[in-house]
This record gives C-alpha cells, structure tokens and sequence, in this order.
C-alpha cells in the first residue's frame, strides 16, 4: 500500500486526473475499478473520482509495489540543460517566466534534440523546486510558445493553481505582452487588423486586409520607437496570439523584420544581414504585465517582467537607437 499526500502544486485537479497521471501506464477502466472496489481512497473514504483535491488530501492505493510500478512509465525530468540555456526572470511557487535563446524550440518537434519543455523540468530539479517523483503527478511545462528563433518571455507553470491561471489569463488575453523587432522601412503606427490563414503545406501564413474562408482575425498594435533608413526599431504588441501573427503581419505591410526568411525579401535585406552577422529573425518577447485580478494567483497582481535584449540583436538595435 502507498500513502500519496498531494502538494500544492498537484491542488485543484480531478481525483482521476491525478491517478491517471500517476499510474500513467494504467487503462482508465482500471482506476475506476479500484476506485469502486475502495482499493484507492481519498482521505480515508470511497470516491468516484470526480472529487477536487486539495493540498494535505490523503490517497491511500491498496495495491502492491509491484503492480503500482507495472502502472507507471517511466517519468524523467528530460535531457540536461546544453549550450541553449533559457534564464529564470522570475520565479514563484506556482509560474516561473523564463528567458528563451534563440534557436531553442518551446515545444519539442518530435524529431529528437532537446526543447524548452524538455529542459525546463530538469532546471526546476537543479534549482531543488521538484523532485523526479514529483513529476509523476504533475508535470510543469510551458504554457505559451514563441518560434524557434524568437527569443525572449515564455510563461511556466510550476503547480495546478499556476498553470489554471495562466491558461485563463493567456486565453482571456488579460496579459499584456510586448516584443522588440528591428523591420525594414516605416510601418504606420496604431492598431493593425489583418486576416491569416496557416498553409500547412508551407508552414506560411496568407495574409489579406479583408476576411476570406478558413481566416481569423489578427490584432497587432505598433509603435516605431526608432527609425535609421532603412531600418526601423518596433514595439510590437500582441493582441490576439495568433502563429507568426507579427512577422505575417509586418510583411503584410511590406516592413518585414530583417532575417526573416519565411516572411522578409531575403535579396532586398542581404547587405543589412551580412554587415550585422543576422541568423534569424531580429524578433523578441521584450516584456510581460499581469493584470490586476489575476485569480488563483494574487501575488502576479501588476507583476512587470522584463527579458534583456539578446546579443545578437545588440548590434542591430545599437545602430538604429544611434543618435
């Protein structure tokens, strides 16, 4: 028999939802089962399963080690952190916003190498925030993404309560979320509403001023910050959260930020690219801002967050800013 007492960072999910974590290689029918015959209980007592379940609840599993262990796949923090480390900028016991590299990818692409969701768990066991054990319950990810050669501001849950509120306050567009990007020309200024599409067989975003079967509405607000022809320093505000929504959008206004090779004119920036030794898109996640209600959550009220420019775009945006 196995006595599991469930942290803070496992509160607020389903009774089942945390078995079928636990015991990860176990059919749902199973869990039901031991449920309905008490071989698993909740604070002493028979459950469904439905029950919420708070820090300091009791689960007592009536099976042997054996079996429990048959259940379980093997839970790793993922690979040690390599050349592409991503940097903490701020941590609590429930979200921690990290500062991703670029050439890093957010969410692993199933074709090996390592991601920030891989790495991330492993950080936390470094930083002694998680144990391995940990993981069986509760895995901590990312919970917004940026392209591979997007640096900057990704937002992590570290516990149930982090990742609830950040999935509500990310799909209320309550967070305020501001990038840097170097672009070619002059973009106007404002509120910027134009209508895409994902061709998955070119990985591109169409684009249109206009809304056409199969769109969705992209919200970009910009500010041109600086401007040294023929280069302009942006503040990009997101305002939906669309894929490539930035860089489909500023080449929809013909000012596409330099080193983007999906979306930039690449024999039209190739001096720019060189004189500056640019391998990517001049893009990043610059800053985030909670709102005031923020709720599971109270000690993110107002929080400002912010990532240093990487250095790679040092050079670029020095030249633009250059009095």
């Amino acid at each position: 028999m196995r006595e599991l007492t469930v942290t803070s960072r496992e509160e607020g999910q389903r009774l089942d939802k945390y078995l079928k974590k636990y015991l990860s290689a176990s059919p749902a029918s199973f869990i039901y089962k031991m449920l309905r015959k008490k071989n698993i209980k909740l604070n002493g007592k028979k459950a469904s399963g439905s029950e919420i379940i708070s820090s300091g609840d009791r689960i007592s599993v009536y099976l042997s080690d054996d079996t429990i262990r048959s259940f379980q796949k093997e839970e790793t923090a993922g690979p040690k952190t390599g050349s592409l480390v991503p940097g903490f900028l701020y941590e609590d016991e429930d979200i921690a916003v990290l500062d991703k590299p670029p050439g890093l990818l957010t969410q692993s692409a199933g074709k090996g190498g390592s991601s920030l969701a891989d790495l991330y768990p492993s950080m936390l066991i470094e930083r002694g925030a998680l144990t391995e054990e940990d993981l069986r319950a509760f895995r901590p990810s990312p919970m917004n993404r940026l392209d591979r050669n997007t640096s900057g501001i990704v937002l992590c849950s570290k516990s149930m309560r982090g990742a609830r509120t950040l999935a509500d306050l990310i799909r209320q567009r309550e967070l305020k979320k501001e990038y840097l990007a170097v672009s070619e020309g002059i973009p106007p200024e404002g509120l910027i509403r134009v209508f895409g599409k994902k061709d998955p067989a070119s990985n591109l975003v169409k684009t249109a001023s206009e809304p056409f079967p199969g769109s969705y509405e992209m919200l970009t607000r910009v500010r041109v910050l600086h401007t040294r022809q023929p280069l302009s320093l942006l503040g990009v505000e997101l305002i939906t959260g669309r894929t490539h929504q930035i860089r489909s959008s500023l080449s929809f206004l013909s000012c596409p930020i330099v080193g983007d090779l999906k979306y930039g004119d690449r024999s039209g920036s190739s001096d720019i690219v060189s004189r500056f030794g640019i391998r990517r898109q001049m893009l990043h996640a610059a800053s985030v801002t909670f709102p005031d209600d923020c709720g599971e959550c109270p000690q993110l009220r107002g929080l400002h967050v912010e990532a240093p420019v990487p250095e790679d775009m040092v050079k670029i945006v020095s030249w633009v800013t250059e009095v």
